[in-house]
Formats: C-alpha cells, structure tokens, sequence
C-alpha cells in the first residue's frame, strides 16, 4: 500500500486537469474535490475516480469549457443548464450560486441539469456552510437500487447531504445513500471473495443475496423509508430538472463516454443569520453535537455524529498520507505521461503496515 502526500496530490491533480484544458478554476475546484473526498476516507469519490473524469474529457462526455445557461425564474430560484461540464466543475458553480441568492433573499435553491458525476455530495454541502449557512445536497444517479420488495434497480443510490456549520471548523455532516450501501462496497467485496451482509442487496427473486455474485439490485435504505426517500431524490432532481430519470440513465463508469449524461442536481443555501444570530446557531449546534457524543456508549462502543469519522480520517491522512492501491498507483503514473507533469514529493511510499 502507497501513500500520497495530501499537498502534492492536490497540485498533482491540478496540473493534470489544467493539462486537458480547464479553467484555473475549473481544475482548482476538481483538484481540492477529489483530494478533500479522499481526506475524508471516502475513496469511492476521491482520487481514484480521477481517472474516469480526465477520460471523460478526453473522449467528450464533459466539456473542458463549458458554457453555463443559467436564468433565475424567481428572486431565490436558479435553473443552471450546466452544458456536460464535469459534475464537480457544475456542482462548485451551483454551490456558489445557491449561496449567492442565499445572502440576497435568505434562500436560495438552484436546479441544475445536463450535468455528469460530481462525487460526494458533502463537497458541494461543505462549500455552503463555510459561508455560514445551511446546505442541502441532493443528486440522480443512474438505477442500483430495488423498491421496497422489489428485485430489479429502478432507483440511483441518491445520497442526500445535509452539513450545517459549528464551531471552530466543525460541521453536522450528513452525506447518505438512500441505498443500504453503496455498490462500490459490493463490487470490493465480490472481488475480495467475501459474503455480504445480510439486508444489503438483493437477489432475482427480490430475496436478500448470500453473496455478491447473486445480487441483482442494492436494497433501499430502511425498506420502504428508503424507497421513499429515493423517490423524493428523483422528483427535486431528474423530474425537477427535466432530466431522464435513474432508471434511463447510462452508468457512470460503463456507459458512452462520447455524450454527456444528463445527470440532475438539486442544492439548497439557507441563510443562517436570517433566522437567529450566527454565533449562536454554531454555539447551540456545538452544544448539541457534544451531548449526543457523551451518552453513555455500548462496552468498546464509541458515539459518533454525522461527519466524525471524515473529520478522523482528515486527521490521519494528513499526517501519514492518502492509501492507494497499486492500481490505483499505476493509474495516476499513467496519467502523468505525455503531460509533462510532474509527481514530485507525490508517494510517499509508506506501507500500510508502517503506518499502524
């Protein structure tokens, strides 16, 4: 197991994507995503996704410049047409708008479509609460999960993201899959050999799967909660934007990369300070983190809130640097040829072993 240099991986990926003809701010905004996702210890989302997004540049599924066709039906309503730019390109730009309309209006909600894959959403939440207010994150995603007693996908994982700032750089985040894992941790698990947890996934016969190679859809979260929460993703997204819907989207990492997506969005900014004094929200927010984290815990248990294990992670890999695999290792080196970019300072070359 390698190890990146956080600072590194971040200039890294920078260069590469000024490379391929983005924006300083384009490629400053896809950098910081990827190397923050996997900080956080979400690896799905973070740099090993790299890859992918530079092919979808290279092959024109995104765009390295897009055009963004925004208009604004309402004072506090955005539609943003985000003409196949990199989802995380699109998702920046979003946030930014939301917390624009937020500071005039005290709300501010932007629909966006004709987008792709923009990672995790706490990226785009995270942006919102560092301005002081509340962020609400929502995507389409194309079909992994089965309804409630169902045995084929209709709906995307569609994670909703909530954070809400605390104090001293603190944050309630919330970043959830409305599935009842993600189908990354499947496919690491089939390829490992191992069984899957019960209540998972399922199988043809709408029965929870034994084992990966059976699964035929993940299951929703909560049952029927989750099916319902799926749902609700959908209709502020791909029906609200006018976009296809999970089940008629192309997966990201199989489908055409020739045409974009037509990924949907949904991000909402709420004005803090419009409601109660700012102090006093990121106060009382502190207070109410810390009370959940003192109950009393299970023996060899430990209580967490929404956002506590990413801030961990952070810790940690910023001190010892972000594990990679040696694919993963390869797929980076590969990226650096022909684009006269260079990796210095970039592994550390730590062992997964040493860093115990």
């Amino acid at each position: 197991m390698r190890r990146l240099n956080a600072v590194a991986a971040r200039k890294f990926a920078f260069d590469v994507f000024r490379r391929h003809g983005l924006s300083e701010e384009h490629a400053g905004w896809v950098a910081d995503a990827l190397v923050d996702t996997s900080l956080m210890g979400i690896d799905t989302h973070g740099l090993r996704l790299m890859p992918l997004y530079v092919r979808e540049l290279v092959e024109g599924r995104s765009k390295t410049q897009p055009f963004f066709s925004i208009t604004f039906p309402r004072d506090a309503l955005a539609r943003m047409d985000a003409g196949d730019a990199l989802g995380i390109v699109a998702g920046r730009r979003a946030a930014v708008i939301a917390v624009e309309l937020a500071r005039a209006c005290g709300i501010g909600i932007v629909s966006v479509c004709n987008s792709n894959h923009f990672g995790a959403a706490s990226i785009y939440g995270r942006a919102i609460a560092r301005s002081g207010m509340i962020g609400i994150v929502m995507t389409s995603a194309a079909a992994r999960t089965a309804p409630f007693n169902g045995a084929a996908p209709v709906f995307g994982t569609n994670p909703i993201c909530f954070v809400a700032p605390a104090d001293a750089d603190d944050y309630f985040s919330l970043d959830m899959a409305t599935s009842q894992i993600s189908y990354s941790r499947i496919k690491a698990l089939k390829s490992a050999g191992l069984p899957i947890p019960t209540t998972w996934a399922v199988d043809r016969s709408g029965a929870f799967a034994e084992c990966a190679e059976r699964v035929s859809a993940l299951a929703p979260l909560g049952g029927y909660k989750g099916q319902g929460l799926a749902m609700m993703v959908e209709v502020l997204c791909g029906i609200l934007g006018d976009m296809p819907m999970d089940h008629e989207l192309e997966h990201f990492d199989t489908g055409p990369f020739d045409r974009g997506r037509r990924i949907a969005h949904f991000l909402l900014a709420i004005d803090i300070g419009c409601c109660v004094d700012l102090v006093r929200f990121r106060k009382r927010l502190t207070a109410l983190v810390s009370a959940v984290r003192s109950v009393s815990a299970k023996p060899h248990q430990k209580i967490l809130v929404p956002g506590d294990p990413e801030r961990v992670a952070w810790l940690e890999r910023s001190r010892l640097g972000i594990p990679v695999t040696e694919d993963e290792y390869a797929a980076l080196t590969a990226l650096a040829e022909g684009l006269d970019v260079r990796m210095d300072g970039l592994f550390h070359g730590i062992s997964a072993a040493a860093a115990v």
